[in-house]
């Protein structure tokens, strides 16, 4: 009798552990995102300083996703992969000076946002904000060229100082226009 008791509780503790593992390794895998099986929904053009990549970036559950090896190369960094994971070493990292000042950010605050709230953010961009900015622009180098026939230096300098301010501003508003431009293209 005391053998068949062992054994059950052997046959027991054994089914018990294994439930436990069993249930404790799926409620890990599910939280592990994973886009394997997930569905490309767009794609996109990847430019690094103003070239664009030889591979498109990818629009994967309604997150951008980009090719690691280009734009690595692309930036001038390392690429190495060990099993699922890969390295990606920038000279900073390896002792060296870093690009990352030259290489503009890659977050977008504009990413996630719905193409009807982007379209609107574009227009409101360009008409209400660069063109106006540019038109004023313009109207204050003409403004600049007649202090300079007049010889006016206090008018000319102060001039200059709100031409400097617009181009700071209309480079400041292109680039946000751009960054709505590229969300525009992960949505479509």
């Amino acid at each position: 009798m005391k053998k068949f008791t062992h054994k059950f509780a052997y046959i027991a503790g054994g089914v018990i552990i294994g439930i436990v593992f069993s249930t404790t390794a799926g409620a890990f895998a599910d939280s592990v995102k994973s886009m394997v099986g997930k569905k490309v929904t767009g794609e996109y053009l990847v430019v690094v300083n103003g070239k664009g990549l030889s591979d498109k970036g990818a629009v994967i559950d309604s997150k951008a996703n980009v090719p690691a090896r280009s734009l690595s190369e692309a930036l001038g960094a390392d690429v190495k992969v060990s099993g699922k994971t890969i390295y990606i070493t920038t000279d900073e990292e390896q002792g060296g000076t870093s690009t990352a000042a030259e290489v503009p950010s890659s977050n977008n605050e504009y990413s996630g946002r719905s193409k009807a709230d982007l379209e609107g953010v574009k227009q409101v961009l360009i008409e209400k904000i660069l063109e106006p900015t540019k038109a004023g622009r313009e109207v204050l180098l003409k403004e600049l060229a007649d202090a300079e026939k007049n010889g006016s230096e206090q008018v000319i300098e102060a001039k200059k100082k709100q031409i400097a301010t617009y181009d700071a501003d209309i480079e400041k508003y292109s680039a946000d226009l751009a960054k709505v431009e590229a969300a525009l293209a992960a949505t479509k």
